[in-house]
Formats: structure tokens, sequence, C-alpha cells
């Protein structure tokens, strides 16, 4: 019956099939495996793997040529945000289609601070404020990976020369926390084994422009490396109207440079327990006093080997340990807005310095909401921003006796934010990286 039907019916039936199946109807006769060749059923397949939709196949024939040239591969483009475990301090990484040669690339993002200027906050002449004009740019000098239209041909040359290349390990891998990892081995035999969610990069050293590989070196010696990157769900920073703050943000991290993070807002069903170490914040957070003694002393203890002073070289009160809301002045405005944004944001690092790594957060906001609410601004430089109760995550190098400080989220607008890290007297800045 189904061969009956007139070849546009029969078309538009095909539509609803994904690549696999398609392939499975091709060959059981003529008039199908013409049909199921067609670029417009082909067309909507490639383009659900690419942000940017595009009409032509070229450089390949069509759009089933241009399919198979880079399958099973097209989770790259899917996913396109990929972030590696590359030492020390990780690595952020956009993959994308590239028209004109057909290959698929993944580049670097990369992030100068741009000029930098002090200056003091009007609230407190002793607290400085870091200017941040970040410029976030695709490092085009050298991809990471590049793969070239039916590279997958060339992938068991008989040279055995090794390259730059990718390959996606076994999808159960995915669920383990992968940290350089250095074998060469699970590489999946078949589709159901291909992750989706993250590949891995191996690289050779080459010699003299060279990818011959001298006799001497075997492809299990130390002079390879392999990166693992990862993705994660586009839910967790594509920006909605009920979570405006989400996305992929640059930091300004001082001494460190600018590091990529990113910023969630998890629904309440959703939220992790807050850290252990958060727990001497836990009354402050519900806008009480901070936490006992001893609390503050092993935040002070932390402080001090951050800052590699002396010990007992700071006080447990005061400024020296952590600032109080700054004072209002009569135009304040304390009351909150009738609408307030509720929830939790948590921000964590993409990418990481000696202190904190990647993976770790750098600052979590319990409430947005009026449980977490501070003031209006009324400052001219964040004139109208609102301010929460927040914690930001320090620690000493090698990420040793990490600690959470009180400090407040200056809310900006949604695509920049400052944070008064007030056991450091100094306010640093975020601002959203632009995907598109």
């Amino acid at each position: 019956p189904l061969l009956q039907l007139p070849t546009e019916l029969i078309q538009h039936i095909l539509t609803f099939l994904d690549a696999h199946h398609l392939a499975c109807i091709a060959p059981v006769c003529r008039r199908l495996r013409d049909i199921s060749y067609h670029d417009t059923i082909w067309q909507p397949i490639v383009n659900d793997f690419i942000p940017n939709a595009i009409s032509e196949p070229s450089p390949a024939k069509s759009f089933r040529e241009l399919y198979i040239g880079h399958h099973p591969h097209w989770f790259l483009t899917k996913q396109y945000i990929w972030f590696g475990d590359t030492e020390p301090m990780g690595k952020l990484l956009l993959a994308r289609f590239d028209q004109k040669t057909g290959a698929i690339t993944a580049h670097s993002i990369a992030a100068t601070r741009g000029p930098h200027t002090l200056s003091f906050w009007e609230k407190d002449s002793e607290v400085i404020i870091h200017s941040f004009e970040p410029r976030v740019t695709l490092d085009l000098h050298k991809p990471a990976m590049r793969l070239h239209l039916n590279s997958w041909q060339n992938q068991d040359s008989s040279h055995g020369n090794p390259s730059d290349r990718a390959y996606a390990p076994r999808s159960t891998y995915s669920k383990e926390t992968n940290d350089r990892y250095s074998s060469a081995g699970h590489r999946p035999s078949t589709l159901d084994e291909v992750s989706q969610n993250n590949f891995r990069i191996r690289k050779w050293v080459e010699y003299t422009g060279r990818r011959t590989i001298p006799s001497w070196i075997t492809i299990s010696s130390g002079s390879k490396d392999i990166t693992t990157y990862a993705s994660m769900p586009a839910s967790c920073y594509t920006p909605t109207p009920q979570k405006p703050w989400q996305g992929i943000w640059c930091g300004d991290y001082s001494g460190h440079g600018c590091e990529f993070l990113v910023i969630t807002q998890p629904d309440p069903d959703q939220e992790s327990p807050l850290p252990s170490r958060m727990d001497w914040l836990r009354e402050w957070f519900r806008g009480g006093r901070r936490g006992s003694v001893g609390s503050n002393q092993s935040f002070v203890t932390a402080m001090e080997e951050l800052l590699d002073l002396p010990e007992g070289t700071l006080t447990e009160a005061g400024t020296d340990v952590g600032y109080d809301s700054p004072p209002a002045s009569p135009s304040s405005a304390m009351h909150d807005i009738e609408d307030p944004p509720t929830g939790r944001i948590e921000a964590i690092k993409l990418t990481g310095d000696p202190n904190i790594p990647r993976g770790e957060y750098t600052f979590i906001a319990p409430d947005i909401g009026r449980g977490g609410f501070i003031r209006i601004a009324d400052e001219e430089m964040f004139q109208g921003a609102r301010v929460v109760r927040s914690a930001g995550h320090m620690a000493g190098r090698g990420f040793q006796r990490d600690q959470y400080t009180p400090s407040q989220l200056i809310m900006i607008s949604h695509d920049r934010l400052a944070q008064f890290w007030e056991g450091f007297g100094h306010i640093s800045y975020y601002q959203r990286v632009d995907l598109d």
C-alpha cells in the first residue's frame, strides 16, 4: 500500500524518520531508495545539527552526502559548546560547521581583559572597583580540532600516522568524571556506544612539520596527549523569561585574568544542598548575624593562607574579615520591588586558576528573592541594581583550605553582574558571553 501512494506523500512520510531508519528503508526497493535520497528529506536532518541553517549542501553534492560525510560526528555542532580538562586551567571550545570548506572545526574561546582602571566605591572609599570590558573572541590561528568532509574514510589509513583525530568515547563513560584521561583505548566499536555528550582529542608530537613518527616512538609512549571534552544540557545556560541570568559568562579574576563560567538558575526541586563550608553563613543568608566564632576563625585562617599573611594578621571581627551591608543614605530604596526575581543563582567555573579549579563554584546566591534582598543600589555606578546576599568561593594555591566568604551580588542587568568580595575589599565584574 505504501508504494501505491504518490511520491510527494511518501516523501512527507519519510520526513518523520531519522537518518538511521532512512538507511534501512533505502535497500527495500529502487523507488524507495530514490525517494529516500531526496534533499527535501535530508536537508532538515542536517540543519537539525547546525545552529544556523544552510540552504545548500556544498561542497557536497547533496545533503545526504553531507550528512554521511560527517557521520557520526554531527553531535559536535549540535552541542557546540564544549569544555575540556586541559591542564592546568581547562579550555572552552566552540564547534561549528564551515560551509566553505565542508569541515567541522572547533576553536578555543579566548578573552582579554581590556583597558584596566581602578576606582573607589561611593559607599566605602576603601573598596576598590576594577573596571572590566572583556573582549571575547575565537582563536582562529589554529583550530583545536578540524574534521574534513569524509574524514572517516581515512581513519584506518594504511600509513598508520597519528593525527589530531577526535573520537567520541563509549556513552557509558560519559557518566564518569574524566580527569586527564590518558588511555588510548575504549574507542567505540558500534554506533550505540558513541557518546553524544563528550569526546576526546589525541595529539602527537610533530617533528620538523612531518606527521611520520620515528621508529623509537610508539603509540603508547608519553609523547601523546589526550584531552576529554564534555558538553552540558542547553537548558543549563539558555536564558528564559523566568531565568534571565542563565548563560555563559566571562569573569574578572584580577591577577588570574579572564575566566569563563556558567551561571545557572536551577528549579527549586533541582537545587543541590549548599556546600557544607557555607554553613557558617546560613544565618546571615536569612538576614541575621553570621556564624559562630569558630566559623569566623576558620574563615580568617583561610584568608591569611590565601593572602600569604602571617598567622594572626587578620582579626575575627570588623572590616578585616567582612562588611555588613553598606550604610543606607536617606534616599536608598531599602524596600523590595513588588515582583522580585526568585530562586537561586549558581556560578560554576568552566575554566579555572591555581586557586579555584574548573568545575568548582565561584559564587552562589542562595536566594535572589526577598529572602536574600539587601537593598536597591542608589550610588551612581550601580544605580537601580538589585543587591542580594551571596557567598564567594576562595582557596589557597592548589585549592587548599577552600572556604566561602560573605559577598554581595550586584545585579546590574541580565548581561552584567558585579560581586562585592567583602573579605577582599574589592568589587569585580562578570559579563555575559554572546554565543551568537
